[in-house]
């Protein structure tokens, strides 16, 4: 069983809510894809109401749109564009949040899904006794529909701080989680007549 302290959950699903974005230059700014905005959106959010020692991004598949068309180009014998290669791997969002908001905080980037996140977020805090607090920022956009496992939703990002005293949640046993497990954790933790979700148990 594992037990931590979950605060500041934060949704963002479309470029509306995006308003922490403002504090970056215009002409970066616009060179973000859709999906990058929500994502740094929701931890510039966080980290302006809270201090964190580490930040975990998440997302299973990334920007992939940015990875087919560099796809396409190669198979049509066109040269790749520099930039959308150097931003479709899968920590770019994350090190153009440390560039563009010069922000040094130690991070990794994990292709997996929410569950298995906070797995990592807690171990971090277990094992690294001067990491305090964990950002965790889970990002996704739906496949671009030539992908067998393409699933049409609203590209999202869900944001939140992990700590170890006065746990409010807990996980006792593995159950599979669903594809967009990090959607249905939200409604979870904000449905205050729900106690439990496969494996998760409020406490």
């Amino acid at each position: 069983m594992i037990r931590f302290h979950l605060s500041a959950l934060r949704l963002c699903s479309t470029l509306d809510e995006c308003q922490a974005l403002e504090s970056l230059p215009a002409m970066q700014r616009r060179r973000l894809s859709p999906l990058a905005k929500l994502a740094m959106n929701a931890a510039i959010e966080t980290v302006a109401q809270q201090s964190v020692d580490y930040i975990v991004w998440v997302s299973r598949y990334g920007d992939e749109a940015k990875t087919l068309a560099i796809l396409q180009d190669v198979l049509t014998n066109q040269t790749p564009s520099p930039t959308q290669f150097s931003t479709s791997v899968h920590n770019a969002i994350a090190g153009l949040y440390s560039i563009l908001c010069k922000d040094d905080t130690v991070s990794t980037s994990l292709s997996c899904g929410w569950s298995e996140a906070m797995f990592e977020a807690y171990a971090l805090l277990n094992s690294q006794p001067q990491i305090k607090q964990v950002l965790v920022v889970f990002y996704e956009a739906s496949l671009p529909k030539i992908y067998q496992d393409q699933q049409d939703f609203q590209p999202f990002a869900l944001a939140t701080v992990l700590s170890l005293p006065h746990a409010n949640v807990e996980f006792s046993a593995f159950e599979q989680t669903q594809h967009i497990d990090a959607l249905d954790f939200y409604h979870f933790w904000q449905d205050g007549q729900q106690t439990t979700w496969l494996g998760w148990q409020k406490c």
